[in-house]
């Protein structure tokens, strides 16, 4: 199988986890991962064996569509968390998943490695899209109010919306008295 990465180097197999076994590219460092065998890893690994990350992971998200080293089929990118740019490749056909050079210790990293299979699901993309849609408004009211003003607005509106008479608190608030 060639890398879906580099396209021309073969891939071999690659230890990407005490007892993970994948297919690993020595050229750009990137793996394909069965999901089968993550599946069956997952069930008989010891969480004390993982290799502690660091703080600095700089995991490499290649661009553009890979075809799957296969079957030939397009793999379809999945966004890892709505804090990092990073991106997995999935192979809904062969189950197969493509990690970039560094992206297994990014999994590791946002504790995503314990779940890789939710990251592949709608509900895992639609949290993402949710909390990203959270930052872009937060940003966009922050560079509106400033950020003091930004922060007393926040903790004022999470008061708000924890209140028991929420409702006629925004009521109150949004009524125009004339004194």
């Amino acid at each position: 199988m060639k890398c879906p990465s580099c396209k021309n180097n073969e891939l071999v197999p690659v230890e990407i986890e005490k007892g993970l076994i994948g297919a690993g590219c020595t050229a750009c460092e990137g793996a394909l991962l069965s999901l089968i065998q993550y599946r069956y890893w997952l069930d008989h690994h010891d969480d004390a064996t993982l290799e502690e990350q660091g703080e600095d992971v700089v995991a490499v998200d290649s661009e553009g569509a890979k075809l799957c080293p296969k079957c030939s089929k397009m793999m379809t990118k999945y966004r890892i968390g709505y804090n990092t740019e990073n991106r997995l490749d999935l192979c809904a056909h062969c189950d197969e998943a493509w990690l970039d050079n560094r992206e297994w210790q990014l999994l590791k990293k946002l504790d995503v490695h314990n779940k890789l299979p939710t990251v592949f699901t709608d509900a895992w993309q639609r949290n993402i899209r949710k909390q990203r849609e959270l930052q872009s408004m937060d940003a966009h009211f922050r560079d509106l109010f400033g950020a003091p003003d930004f922060e007393r607005v926040r903790d004022f509106k999470a008061w708000v919306d924890e209140h028991p008479q929420a409702v006629d608190i925004k009521h109150y608030i949004t009524t125009n008295f004339k004194y």
